[in-house]
C-alpha cells in the first residue's frame, strides 16, 4: 500500500522521506488538505548523474 503524507508533515522531514523512497523503492504520495497533489518516486537504478537525465527518468517513472 502506498504511503500518504501531508505536506505539512512532510516539510520538516523531506530529506528523510526522500531517503525512505530511495531505500524502499516505494513511492510516497503528498497531500494538501486531503487531496493528493504530488508523488515522490525513486530514481531508476543506474540512472546517470546528469540532472537532465534525472528529470527525464522521473517523467518516465510517472508514465509507468
Amino acid at each position: 500500500m502506498t504511503e500518504v503524507v501531508s505536506i505539512t508533515h512532510a516539510r520538516p522531514i523531506l530529506g528523510d522521506i526522500a531517503r525512505r523512497v530511495a531505500t524502499t523503492r516505494e513511492p510516497i504520495v503528498l497531500t494538501d488538505h486531503g487531496q493528493a497533489i504530488a508523488i515522490i518516486v525513486p530514481m531508476p537504478p543506474g540512472q546517470a548523474d546528469d540532472p537532465g537525465d534525472r528529470v527525464e527518468a522521473a517523467g518516465e517513472a510517472l508514465a509507468g
